[in-house]
Parts: structure tokens; C-alpha cells; sequence
């Protein structure tokens, strides 16, 4: 992906019913009356468009597999939701997980058994705790992800517990084993054609960048690659605060950039951004643009933007389909259509995005392995797909591989404009190759030795 690996600390939402895109110049309205009348034959027969028949009936049978019985599989989905410091973070990783397992349930299960989901919630400071507990009694850890990842690695290892994951975010998790992450993230390769793009609309303003991070490891590890990158991209950076992962009031760190000058903004928040952007404007800091990752992508953030008239053009990253378009996409409509029958009321946004792109590889994977369930089978069956892209859910990756055997992840990039009345998809920005995408390869930087010591030793 590159995925963004920050810590996503917001509980976002986007009603499809409030979405609105512009496509080349016409306004795409997707609506919650829509999305929902909107039926599929798949979910009775258990084909997912653009992946096939992942989901059917079979004879189940006994299995000495932790997690896995005659007639069901116990999967582990990792997430945040009850911290109560960013309450609700990552809670669409469990909706969307039991939505799909209720769809895939009522095609049969994965060969006769029947998903069942444990919910590993490890409000963000209780990751070795969580891997523990599914240690004991899951099969797999799937479509899940926990902002401060990095405690769980070693038990999760040690355990056999095997994941395809939702989001991973420490080195130490991103080059885990028994593990696919179906983004084909490393640690030596950071996608982020974005950088580029903005920095051949905004030449100038890009010479005066202002970057950071919470200070966490995790967080200051992803968030270093980024600078890393956006440097290679023609950025330079002139300020990198670390607020702490608690922070409430933004307004120093916004007398900061203004202060050094920076007028290319990729902020330190990674989180509600409605705080930040009332600072700016407080400040009167108008800088040329802000650069957002794709957690931005939600109506909260365009309200946001809507409140604050002068702030500067606003733009979001994304590797994923963009939902207020999900009707020209099949894979992405399937999901706006489960969740509105199975996971009703709750919002939908790219967390549930990154959640089925898992849920979908781990279930076609899955079900190749027959009767015979095991992690390995699983694992080796996922890594043989090709340009995976979860029926168009996310950009394609070319080759998947084992997280431990040097995955290369997707070139490809989209980038949407947040307006004050939409979410806008930038063609001109993006400057498409393929469908919506920018996959140019030279939108993936390759780190140097001396950057990989540098981030380790965060």
C-alpha cells in the first residue's frame, strides 16, 4: 500500500446516504436507500464479485486445529474500540467482520463450518493481552489491526497464531511470520506517489514541508518512512513535531509549522481532524495545502473543512475504492450492501474497506483448503494470488507473499479533494494509469540501510 500505519485515532463516519463525489466534472450521489435496494444474488450463493464462490456448504468435520471444530472456526479480529482515550477506534474491523461472517454463514460457512468471531479488543495498550487470549482459542487473526501493535508480535509468533491482517503498523509487525498482509507492505519499501504528485502541483510550497507523529514507536516508526519518502519525492522537510498520542489541544503544534514557515502540510494529527483545523484558522495559518492519509476520508473531516472556509485546498490519499463510488464497483457495492444487511445503523468507511480486502483472501484461501484446515494451508494458499485487489476493493498488488519474505506492496494511489460541500476524486491530481489509479512504479521509495537503522532505533 502502502498503508499509512498510523495510529487511526478517530471514530469515523460516512454515511453513503451524505456522500457525494465528483468524477470528471459530474457529481456521483450514492445513497443508504440506494446501496440497500441495491440486491445481490451472491450472498445466498456465496460468490463475491470479482473474487468468486468463497463461501459453501460442505461436510465440515473433527480437526485437533485450535480454533477450528467439526462445525466451526473461531477467528480472532483485533482492534481498539473501548480505549477510552480515542473511544471507538477500529471498531468497523469487528461490524465488518461479523457482517461478513453473517454472509458468509448463510452460503454455508467455509466448507460446512461456520465463521465465528472473538472480539479482541486491546483498547490500544493491552496488544500482548489480547494476542494471549486468542492464542488460546483461535485459529486465525483476520481483518483486523491494533494501533500499537508491537507487543503482540512475539506472542502471536510464538503461538502459531496466523494472521491476514486488517493493518499492521511496527516494523516488528509488518515483517511478522505467519502472517499475510494483503496490502504487500515491508519495511524497506514505502508507497507514496502522493508526495510526488503534490509536489509537481505545488513545486514551491513542497521546499518548506511540515511533517510528524505521535510519540509512540509504532506511530514514529511509520510515520519516519513517510518523511523518508516524501523527501525522496521532492519534499523538505522543515519541521517534524512528536505530540503525544493524548494530545487535545493542537494550537502549538500549529504556532510551530506557521512558525518555521512550513507551507506543504502533512500533519502530526492522525485523528479528528475538526481540533486541527479550528487551530489553523485561529492562528490565521494558511499554509498552500494539507496532505491527509486516507483515514481522513469521512464526512467528520469535509464538515470539518466546511466549518473552516480559509483553509488551504485539502486533499486525502487513498489505496482504496472510493465508497461514495461504490456503485461502479462491484466488490465495493457488495460490501455497502452486506453491511447494510447485516451490520444495519453502523457506518461505513475505509476500516470496513481494509476489513473485507482481509476477510476476502482469508475466505477464498480458505475454502481451497477443503476439509483440511490448517494455518499453513491457508497462508500458502493466499500468497499464490495475483494482482489481488479484493475485487477492486483496493488497488491491485501483484504478488502477495508471506510478511517475512520481502512483500512488495502496490504502486498504485488515488487522491480525493475534501471541499466544503464534497469529496471530491482529483483526476488531474491523480493523473490515472490503470481504472482510477496512478501505478506508476515510481511511486514506491526503497529505503536506504542507514533510514532502516534509523527507524528501528525509534
Amino acid at each position: 500500500m502502502f498503508y499509512k500505519g498510523l495510529l487511526k485515532v478517530r471514530k469515523s463516519a460516512l454515511p453513503l446516504a451524505m456522500a457525494t463525489m465528483m468524477i470528471a466534472g459530474t457529481y456521483v450521489a450514492a445513497s443508504a436507500t440506494t446501496a440497500a435496494a441495491s440486491t445481490s444474488a451472491s450472498s445466498a450463493s456465496g460468490v463475491w464479485p470479482g473474487v468468486g464462490k468463497i463461501c459453501e456448504p460442505g461436510p465440515g468435520g473433527a480437526s485437533s486445529v485450535r480454533g477450528v471444530g467439526k462445525k466451526t472456526i473461531n477467528i480472532a479480529v483485533f482492534n481498539d474500540a473501548s480505549n477510552t482515550i480515542i473511544p471507538g477506534l477500529e471498531v468497523e474491523f469487528p461490524q465488518q467482520a461479523k457482517a461478513f461472517a453473517d454472509w458468509c454463514n448463510a452460503a454455508g460457512g467455509i466448507n460446512g463450518r461456520k465463521i465465528v468471531i472473538d472480539n479482541r479488543d486491546a483498547a490500544l495498550f493491552n496488544a500482548a493481552q489480547q494476542a494471549t487470549a486468542a492464542c488460546q482459542s483461535d485459529f486465525m487473526a483476520v481483518g483486523g489491526g491494533m494501533a500499537l501493535d508491537q507487543p503482540s508480535v512475539p506472542i502471536r509468533e510464538k503461538c502459531g497464531l496466523g494472521q491476514i491482517s486488517g493493518y499492521v503498523v511496527s516494523n516488528a509487525s509488518v515483517e511478522a511470520t505467519d502472517q499475510v498482509d494483503p496490502t504487500g507492505i515491508n519495511i524497506d519499501s514505502v508507497t507514496s506517489g502522493w508526495f510526488g504528485a503534490l509536489a509537481k502541483a505545488y513545486p514551491k510550497a513542497v521546499k518548506a514541508a511540515g511533517m510528524g507523529a505521535e510519540d509512540s514507536p509504532s506511530i514514529l516508526q511509520s510515520e519516519t518512512k513517510y518523511e523518508f519518502a516524501a523527501e525522496a519525492q521532492g519534499w523538505s522537510v522543515v519541521d517534524f513535531p512528536e505530540p503525544p498520542t493524548t494530545v487535545e489541544n493542537w494550537a502549538p503544534y500549529v504556532e510551530q509549522y506557521q512558525q518555521k514557515g512550513a507551507q506543504a502540510l502533512w500533519p502530526a494529527d492522525s485523528g479528528n481532524f475538526t481540533p486541527f483545523a479550528q487551530a489553523m484558522t485561529t492562528a490565521g495559518y494558511h499554509p498552500s495545502f494539507i496532505l491527509l492519509g486516507v483515514q481522513f476520508a469521512n464526512s467528520q473531516t469535509q464538515q470539518a473543512v466546511a466549518a473552516n472556509p480559509s483553509l488551504p485546498p485539502v486533499y486525502v490519499e487513498t489505496q482504496w475504492w472510493p465508497l461514495p463510488m461504490a456503485s461502479q464497483n462491484p466488490s465495493t457495492e457488495e460490501l455497502v450492501t452486506t453491511m447494510h444487511k447485516y451490520a444495519k445503523g453502523d457506518t461505513i468507511d475505509f476500516d470496513d474497506e481494509e476489513g473485507a480486502e482481509a476477510w476476502l483472501l482469508w475466505a477464498k484461501s480458505a475454502s481451497a483448503c477443503g476439509a483440511s484446515l490448517t494455518v499453513t494451508c491457508v497462508l500458502n494458499h493466499a500468497v499464490t494470488n495475483k494482482d489481488w485487489d479484493a475485487g477492486g476493493i483496493q488497488a491491485p498488488v501483484a504478488n502477495l507473499t508471506l510478511s517475512n519474505e520481502n512483500p512488495q506492496p502496490t504502486p498504485c494511489f488515488a487522491i480525493l479533494q475534501l471541499t466544503t460541500k464534497a469529496i471530491v476524486y482529483d483526476k488531474k491530481l491523480t493523473s490515472p494509469t490503470k481504472s482510477i489509479w496512478n501505478c506508476n512504479p515510481k511511486n514506491v521509495v526503497h529505503l536506504t540501510a542507514a533510514q532502516n537503522a534509523q527507524i528501528n532505533s525509534l
